[in-house]
Protein backbone atom coordinates (compact mmCIF):
# COMPACT_ATOMS: atom_id res chain seq x y z
CA UNK A 1 0.00 0.00 0.00
CA UNK A 2 1.13 3.47 -0.60
CA UNK A 3 1.45 6.18 1.78
CA UNK A 4 -1.90 8.30 0.09
CA UNK A 5 -3.74 5.19 0.54
CA UNK A 6 -2.96 4.73 3.90
CA UNK A 7 -3.56 8.26 4.53
CA UNK A 8 -7.01 8.17 2.93
CA UNK A 9 -7.96 5.16 4.97
CA UNK A 10 -7.08 6.95 8.18
CA UNK A 11 -9.02 9.60 7.28
CA UNK A 12 -12.09 7.76 6.03
CA UNK A 13 -11.71 5.38 9.43
CA UNK A 14 -11.68 8.82 11.40
CA UNK A 15 -14.90 10.45 9.72
CA UNK A 16 -16.69 7.19 10.50
CA UNK A 17 -15.72 7.84 13.76
CA UNK A 18 -16.49 10.77 14.16
CA UNK A 19 -19.90 10.15 12.36
CA UNK A 20 -20.60 7.33 14.98
CA UNK A 21 -19.93 9.57 17.97
CA UNK A 22 -22.18 12.63 16.72
CA UNK A 23 -24.90 10.12 15.89
CA UNK A 24 -24.43 8.89 20.10
CA UNK A 25 -24.40 11.59 21.20
CA UNK A 26 -27.60 13.33 19.21
CA UNK A 27 -29.54 9.82 20.32
CA UNK A 28 -28.60 10.16 23.88
CA UNK A 29 -29.90 14.03 23.41
CA UNK A 30 -33.27 12.37 22.18
CA UNK A 31 -33.71 10.29 24.87
CA UNK A 32 -33.37 13.28 27.75
CA UNK A 33 -35.70 15.59 25.68
CA UNK A 34 -38.31 12.37 25.41
CA UNK A 35 -37.80 11.76 29.12
CA UNK A 36 -38.15 15.02 29.88
CA UNK A 37 -41.50 15.30 27.83
CA UNK A 38 -42.59 12.39 29.58
CA UNK A 39 -42.18 14.28 32.76
CA UNK A 40 -43.91 17.18 31.50
CA UNK A 41 -46.97 15.03 30.92
CA UNK A 42 -47.03 13.84 34.11
CA UNK A 43 -47.00 17.06 35.51
CA UNK A 44 -49.71 18.16 33.96
CA UNK A 45 -52.22 15.56 35.56
CA UNK A 46 -53.74 17.62 38.37
CA UNK A 47 -53.85 14.99 41.21
CA UNK A 48 -50.17 12.96 40.48
CA UNK A 49 -47.01 13.74 42.38
CA UNK A 50 -44.21 12.15 40.34
CA UNK A 51 -41.60 10.31 42.54
CA UNK A 52 -37.69 10.12 42.11
CA UNK A 53 -38.13 6.20 41.52
CA UNK A 54 -40.95 6.99 38.43
CA UNK A 55 -43.79 6.19 40.66
CA UNK A 56 -46.33 8.30 40.26
CA UNK A 57 -48.52 9.28 43.91
CA UNK A 58 -52.05 10.46 43.98
CA UNK A 59 -52.59 13.85 45.56
CA UNK A 60 -56.08 14.57 46.03
CA UNK A 61 -57.36 15.10 48.77
CA UNK A 62 -60.86 13.88 48.48
CA UNK A 63 -59.27 10.62 47.47
CA UNK A 64 -57.38 10.69 50.72
CA UNK A 65 -60.65 11.32 53.01
CA UNK A 66 -62.05 8.19 55.43
CA UNK A 67 -64.25 6.13 53.19
CA UNK A 68 -67.02 3.64 55.20
CA UNK A 69 -68.51 0.19 54.25
CA UNK A 70 -70.73 -1.99 56.32
CA UNK A 71 -69.21 -0.24 60.09
CA UNK A 72 -65.86 -0.16 58.90
CA UNK A 73 -63.89 2.99 58.10
CA UNK A 74 -60.93 2.94 55.65
CA UNK A 75 -58.56 5.69 56.53
CA UNK A 76 -54.44 6.19 55.39
CA UNK A 77 -55.34 5.90 51.98
CA UNK A 78 -52.77 6.00 48.94
CA UNK A 79 -52.87 5.13 45.11
CA UNK A 80 -49.94 4.74 43.51
CA UNK A 81 -48.98 3.93 39.91
CA UNK A 82 -45.56 2.46 38.53
CA UNK A 83 -44.93 0.06 35.71
CA UNK A 84 -48.34 -0.02 34.92
CA UNK A 85 -49.65 -1.33 38.21
CA UNK A 86 -51.84 0.90 39.85
CA UNK A 87 -52.47 -0.39 43.94
CA UNK A 88 -54.62 1.06 46.24
CA UNK A 89 -53.96 1.10 49.61
CA UNK A 90 -55.52 1.89 53.07
CA UNK A 91 -56.54 0.63 56.93
CA UNK A 92 -59.52 -0.45 57.43
CA UNK A 93 -61.06 -1.15 60.90
CA UNK A 94 -63.94 -2.79 62.52
CA UNK A 95 -65.82 0.20 63.76
CA UNK A 96 -68.89 -2.44 65.27
CA UNK A 97 -69.04 -4.86 68.22
CA UNK A 98 -69.19 -7.80 66.04
CA UNK A 99 -66.71 -9.48 63.26
CA UNK A 100 -67.43 -7.97 59.78
CA UNK A 101 -65.83 -8.54 56.68
CA UNK A 102 -65.75 -11.67 54.40
CA UNK A 103 -67.02 -10.18 51.21
CA UNK A 104 -65.90 -9.37 48.54
CA UNK A 105 -66.43 -5.19 47.51
CA UNK A 106 -66.92 -2.82 44.03
CA UNK A 107 -64.41 -0.13 44.16
CA UNK A 108 -65.13 2.40 41.90
CA UNK A 109 -62.93 4.98 40.76
CA UNK A 110 -63.97 8.78 40.02
CA UNK A 111 -62.95 11.72 37.67
CA UNK A 112 -63.47 14.97 39.53
CA UNK A 113 -66.81 15.18 37.66
CA UNK A 114 -68.05 12.34 39.83
CA UNK A 115 -67.50 9.93 35.94
CA UNK A 116 -66.81 6.37 36.83
CA UNK A 117 -63.01 5.42 35.53
CA UNK A 118 -63.05 2.12 36.33
CA UNK A 119 -64.44 -0.67 38.73
CA UNK A 120 -62.44 -3.29 40.62
CA UNK A 121 -62.91 -5.91 43.28
CA UNK A 122 -61.54 -5.47 46.58
CA UNK A 123 -61.42 -8.38 48.95
CA UNK A 124 -62.61 -7.37 52.47
CA UNK A 125 -61.37 -10.31 55.08
CA UNK A 126 -62.82 -10.68 58.24
CA UNK A 127 -62.50 -7.98 60.95
CA UNK A 128 -62.93 -8.83 65.16
CA UNK A 129 -64.28 -5.85 66.60
CA UNK A 130 -61.75 -2.60 67.20
CA UNK A 131 -59.25 -4.30 64.83
CA UNK A 132 -57.67 -3.20 62.19
CA UNK A 133 -56.33 -5.26 58.18
CA UNK A 134 -54.63 -3.48 55.74
CA UNK A 135 -56.60 -2.60 52.78
CA UNK A 136 -55.57 -3.26 49.12
CA UNK A 137 -56.67 -3.63 45.44
CA UNK A 138 -54.95 -2.93 41.88
CA UNK A 139 -55.14 -3.20 38.80
CA UNK A 140 -53.41 -3.26 35.59
CA UNK A 141 -54.95 -0.04 34.36
CA UNK A 142 -53.45 3.50 34.88
CA UNK A 143 -55.86 5.44 37.43
CA UNK A 144 -53.31 6.94 39.56
CA UNK A 145 -54.94 10.75 38.54
CA UNK A 146 -58.17 9.67 40.17
CA UNK A 147 -60.24 12.01 42.08
CA UNK A 148 -62.00 9.85 44.42
CA UNK A 149 -63.61 6.05 45.16
CA UNK A 150 -66.29 4.73 46.33
CA UNK A 151 -66.77 1.69 48.23
CA UNK A 152 -69.55 -0.64 48.56
CA UNK A 153 -70.75 -4.06 49.14
CA UNK A 154 -70.64 -6.48 46.05
CA UNK A 155 -73.94 -8.03 45.12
Amino acid sequence: MKDNEKKAIAVLVAITIIVIIVAIVRGSGNKEEVKQEKKAEVSEEEFVQLLNDGTRLNTSEELKKTKTIDGMEITNIQLTEKGNQTLLLGKIKNTTDTIKGGFIANVTILDEKGNKIITIEAAINEIKPGESQQFSTSATFDYANAYDFKIEKKQ
